[in-house]
């Protein structure tokens, strides 16, 4: 028996991901990154195959929308919306398990900063918040429970929406946590 390896670690933003794509209350959050407009929730549902053809792989990243990396070099945030999926913070709790908080942020460009959500104005930021959380606040993701919007889990379990350049496009954090464990792994190195 080893200690924690975190061998799952790797596969948590692909599964946040697919539980994004796949769930219906993440719909809005898709037509806001796929569609610039105010009237953006108006517009067709996104099939899953639209949906994985916004994620970033390698290469230019202009023409993609949603990234599992904090760096983007060259996607433009002022004209249309990007989501980046990351893993910011990782505590270790003991030998075989440690709190690993995820980040979401979601920038775009100030004059998209409004969507029509039910026939009032609301901010594309809240929004994004509220589908968010009724997406994954709970949702198993390969950790050891579930992904968690929770004070106790991890204090850094906030959000905020203090990210942009206060010019030409804003945004938010989102941070939720997942318990990342195992009793390691034998990889080949000795231990």
């Amino acid at each position: 028996m080893g200690y924690n390896s975190l061998a799952a670690l790797p596969y948590i933003p692909y599964n946040i991901l697919q539980s994004l794509a796949t769930n219906p209350n993440a719909e809005d959050i898709w037509k806001m990154i796929a569609y610039n407009d105010y009237d953006c929730l108006s517009k067709p549902n996104l099939t899953l195959e639209e949906k994985l053809s916004y994620v970033w792989k390698t290469g230019r990243q202009d023409a993609y929308s949603v990234f599992f990396t904090n760096l983007i070099e060259d996607a433009i945030a002022e004209s249309k919306c990007i989501l980046k999926i990351y893993d910011y913070y990782i505590h270790a709790d003991g030998m075989y398990n440690s709190t690993t908080v995820y980040a979401f942020d979601f920038i775009y460009g100030g004059t998209m900063a409004l969507v029509d959500y039910n026939g009032v104005p609301v901010s594309r930021w809240d929004l994004f918040v509220h589908k968010l959380m009724a997406c994954l606040n709970g949702q198993f993701v390969g950790g050891v429970g579930t992904l968690q919007f929770f004070g106790q889990q991890s204090r850094y379990d906030l959000g905020r929406s203090v990210i942009g350049n206060s010019k030409t496009f804003t945004g938010g954090q989102i941070f939720m946590s997942v318990m990342v464990g195992d009793g390691g792994v034998d990889d080949g190195c000795g231990g």
